[in-house]
């Protein structure tokens, strides 16, 4: 049986809010919301309403709203804190056209882990978003998903990533992901040099200018051992083995929806197409 738990850190004036679901005692998997003076950043997953809500309830007061990107342990609560605070969320185009009916999208593991969330309305959200004391930028950020976008403060350095980063090595991808899109993504926050970052799934993160160069400098070496793969005629099954080793255990449980293939075939599409126009001759074995 699953259980959920909930805790509050304080990083400054920013709270993260850590939401973990737990099979016998054991963290299956865990996502961050984020508040900062009347700014919420995500809404959690909708198994956990009860316990985010009164986290939500202790907060001095609740302004605005932004989801990162569409999935359910980001906009999870977006009804209740609509229906408890009047406020409408505010995101990409394309997640306000997601929640329209979440249950179209999301798999059965999804909703067995972090539960379906209602249809619930939102906003596209403007290039800037002010509080009583900060200024933030939403920056289009697509990659792990096409609506994805992150914020970021100027002035305190801070960098909401949603699940832009995640970690700096990521062996596992879902199969919607766009590798090159992320890259570019995260060369371009990369750029900006952040001084903080808080990170969806690995929480506050202290040097994020290093921790964004090494996920960069790791998928800039797994695109070109991909690509030397290729050259040497090898199968996608045999580089996968190779270069993320062997198992693939959460394809299984997740429906094939997270895996080390998805990973392997992200790079695969675009790299076999560009070598072949260059005029090379290496060919991937089915």
């Amino acid at each position: 049986m699953l259980r959920y738990s909930i805790k509050c850190e304080l990083s400054g004036p920013v709270c993260s809010i850590r939401m973990t679901s737990r099979l016998l005692g054991v963290p299956v998997f865990k996502v961050y919301a984020f508040y900062v003076d009347g700014l919420l950043v995500d809404t959690g997953f909708s198994r956990c309403r009860k316990g985010f809500l009164k986290v939500c309830d202790g907060f001095p007061r609740i302004d605005t709203v932004i989801n990162t990107h569409h999935h359910e342990d980001h906009t999870g609560n977006n009804f209740w804190i609509s229906k408890r605070y009047g406020i409408l969320p505010m995101g990409h185009p394309r997640t306000t056209t997601y929640m329209k009916s979440p249950s179209r999208w999301i798999k059965l593991y999804r909703r067995f882990v972090w539960g379906t969330p209602p249809p619930a309305d939102m906003a596209p959200i403007d290039s800037e978003v002010r509080t009583r004391n900060y200024r933030f930028l939403i920056l289009s950020t697509p990659g792990h998903t096409d609506d994805h976008v992150c914020i970021y403060e100027p002035n305190e350095g801070w960098l909401f990533s949603g699940d832009m980063f995640l970690d700096e090595e990521v062996r596992y991808t879902r199969e919607d992901e766009d590798i090159y899109e992320l890259l570019d993504s995260l060369k371009r926050v990369a750029a900006l040099e952040p001084r903080k970052m808080f990170c969806s799934f690995s929480g506050p993160i202290e040097r994020p200018g290093d921790a964004l160069q090494k996920k960069i400098d790791f998928l800039e070496s797994l695109k070109e051992k991909v690509e030397e793969g290729i050259r040497q005629g090898l199968s996608s099954k045999e580089i996968q083995k190779r270069l993320l080793g062997p198992g693939d255990r959460f394809r299984f449980i997740t429906e094939g929806q997270i895996s080390k293939k998805n990973t392997i075939q992200a790079f695969l599409r675009k790299s076999q197409a560009s070598l072949l126009d260059i005029g090379g001759h290496g060919g991937l074995k089915s």
